[in-house]
């Protein structure tokens, strides 16, 4: 008997946390069932409300568990079914929330809820819920089953009208509760015959549908355009709560201050039972001069470079690039050293022909106007390829003559000079071609760009900065063309990156200046000092060198001096690369941040256009980003994190 009494107390803590905190209040109003029987029971949360006032229906239903381990299959318990009602939310599926022991046998309760609004006054009777379920006849599997039925008493709910007296100041407000409203402006600027969107967002706890819109007196001189609502509701508690933004397009025909005018939004609170005004104050938003259209744009200059800069092409590979520059003058002594062995070693019967076709890289059956062609296009002048003309000419005469003859004859003065000059050089374009990357033009992208087809010259200038992330004219070309084609979000993001591999590059300077509507803040991310990371990691290395230079001479002052230039150059890089790092996007239009990349689920916020964000994770075409965003209506930065279509937002640079 204890045992069963310390189960039944274990058993009968309420630990599950879906229930509705309202639902769970009124649990104890339900009876105790009848021992060794089901019973089934429902209830309003509140035996009278007035119209639109949140009110929970809630069915309950007490089994014996030694009855249910007999059944077969799970009994069936259906809920009322209420007209003339709003139904808010509804968890038909019983929960099972406690147990009790009721003469001597074991009972679990289930419940199952409705949320509900009444839309007009007057008595309301809920009908019986109904539990059903099969009960063997004998213990035998084959034995057939007798159905049950059990019904509930039904229940009464008395709707209050909104009284008579109230009814003329209220108008057509809802009835709701600490209803609270805010003029929302856009976040970008607004200018003269541009659109633009506000919000008049109002919060508080009722049904958010059925709160209808304010009446606004729009300023003359603005055209209004109202847009689809959007509904946040929450539940707080149980109580259903929210956020309802009634949105519009506004269009001004002038330069000026638009003042959003004040709102009164009458409502009926339950609480009180009186007519509470909700007020959003006047918001005043700065109109400025028509926005610049395409053609009235200042050409830009691009110019097809796809050049690295001389420092990032250094100092991108780190560690080894140091090494490098180290060992670098052992390497060119050893190599010197070799090259003079060679030259001194190399036999003096050596065919002057294959060294000439050798250090051309021309076949053997190349004729001559193919390595004449071939010697202009190295730079040797016009004469001193003639000379070689005629010599290859003598030289095929002597060794396919009438008569065979052995040996060549050697070249003359002229001929020498060429193969000996072609020699040095060969080594030379190597070491140069290993150690810098050879800048190419690409001429697609500028002749678009030339020819006003700026939405081309952008798709040919993102080809190349994806062929090479590091070619600092390349994002300057394609911010110049997405400037030029009204992408201001895009032409940002693409400078950004160009300043930061060429922040003294004269051209980049200049649009970047002349662009305006760029926001303060993402100004503020050009760089102040003239000088790329790359650049100032190099300082930082010179100035590394230099101090183990004057310390060797004891220069103790000089040595400290240049010590504290090379940490703070080393600091003031580790700035721009925390500033710099991979993964950081341009938001191009308000989005709206989702719990999970779907367009149907849950949304948690919303991003506006122009927000600097990082991306965390990536999927299809989703990404999950997060960061410190400036909202209107707050003060300072507030953290945010969620899923955002990948076609909203626009790189800083490479991603990875």
């Amino acid at each position: 008997m204890i045992a069963l009494a310390l189960l039944a107390a274990v058993l009968s803590q309420d630990t599950n946390t879906a229930v509705s905190p309202r639902v769970r209040a009124m649990l104890d109003r339900f009876p105790v069932p009848p021992a060794g029987a089901p019973s089934i029971a429902i209830r309003f949360s509140r035996d009278t409300v007035w119209v639109g006032e949140q009110v929970e229906l809630v069915t309950v239903t007490w089994f014996p568990r030694s009855l249910r381990d007999r059944l077969r299959r799970l009994p069936g318990i259906t809920s009322p079914s209420l007209t003339g009602l709003w139904s808010a939310r509804n968890q038909q599926l019983p929960i099972p929330v406690g147990t009790r022991v009721v003469g001597r046998q074991l009972y679990d309760m289930y419940v199952s809820w409705q949320t509900i609004f009444p839309l007009g006054g007057g008595r309301i009777e809920a009908p019986p819920a109904v539990l059903t379920y099969n009960l063997p006849t004998s213990t035998s599997y084959f034995a057939p089953e007798e159905r049950k039925l059990v019904r509930s008493a039904p229940a009464v709910l008395v709707v209050r009208s909104v009284p008579s007296a109230l009814t003329g100041t209220l108008g057509t407000g809802p009835t709701a509760s600490g209803l609270r409203l805010t003029w929302r402006s856009p976040v970008a600027t607004l200018h003269a015959g541009s659109p633009a969107i506000v919000e008049l967002a109002i919060a508080g706890a009722g049904n958010l549908t059925l709160w209808p819109a304010p009446q606004i007196s729009w300023p003359p001189g603005v055209h209004v355009y109202p847009e689809p609502t959007e509904e946040h509701p929450v539940a707080a508690q149980g109580l259903i709560t929210g956020e309802k933004r009634f949105r519009f397009t506004v269009v001004t025909d002038s330069v000026g201050v638009l003042t959003l005018p004040a709102v009164r939004y009458p409502y009926f609170d339950p609480a009180v039972a009186q007519v509470q005004p909700a007020t959003a104050s006047a918001l005043s938003l700065a109109i400025l001069p028509r926005a610049v259209t395409i053609a009235a744009r200042r050409a830009l200059t691009v110019t097809g470079s796809a050049d690295v800069p001389l420092a990032t092409a250094l100092v991108r590979g780190w560690r080894p690039v140091f090494v490098a520059l180290v060992l670098l003058p052992v390497v060119l002594v050893g190599w010197r050293h070799r090259r003079r062995r060679r030259v001194a070693t190399t036999p003096t019967d050596r065919d002057p022909e294959a060294a000439l076709r050798a250090a051309l890289g021309t076949p053997a059956a190349a004729g001559e106007d193919h390595v004449v062609a071939v010697l202009r296009g190295r730079g040797v002048p016009r004469e001193e390829a003639e000379h070689v003309r005629r010599w290859l000419s003598a030289v095929a005469r002597w060794r396919y003559g009438p008569q065979k003859r052995a040996g060549i004859p050697d070249p003359p003065p002229a001929v020498s000079h060429v193969i000996a000059r072609l020699r040095r050089g060969a080594p030379l374009a190597i070491i140069l071609l290993a150690v810098f990357p050879l800048g190419a033009q690409r001429e697609d992208g500028v002749a678009r760009f030339v020819g006003r087809d700026y939405a081309g010259a952008a798709r040919a200038f993102a080809a190349n900065v994806a062929t090479d992330p590091l070619a600092a004219g390349a994002w300057r070309d394609l911010g110049s063309a997405r400037w030029m084609q009204n992408d201001d979000v895009g032409a940002t993001a693409a400078w950004l990156r160009a300043l930061a591999l060429a922040p003294r590059d004269r051209l980049l300077r200049d649009a970047w200046q002349g662009a305006n509507g760029i926001p303060a803040d993402l100004r503020a991310l050009a760089p102040s000092v003239p000088l790329s990371r790359d650049e100032l990691l190099l300082v930082a290395l010179v100035f590394w060198l230099f101090a183990w230079i004057v310390v060797a001479r004891q220069w103790r002052r000089t040595a400290w001096a240049t010590g504290c230039l090379c940490a703070g150059a080393l600091a003031l890089a580790g700035v721009r690369w925390q500033a710099e790092r991979p993964g950081q996007v341009l938001i191009t239009a308000a989005t709206t941040l989702r719990i999970s990349p779907h367009p149907a689920t849950t949304a948690v916020g919303e991003l506006p256009a122009w927000s600097r964000v990082r991306i965390d994770r990536r999927y299809q075409n989703w990404v999950l980003v997060g960061g410190q965003v400036a909202v209107s209506g707050s003060v300072g930065s507030v953290a945010v994190q969620g899923w955002i279509p990948a076609a909203s937002m626009v790189p800083i640079g490479p991603l990875d």
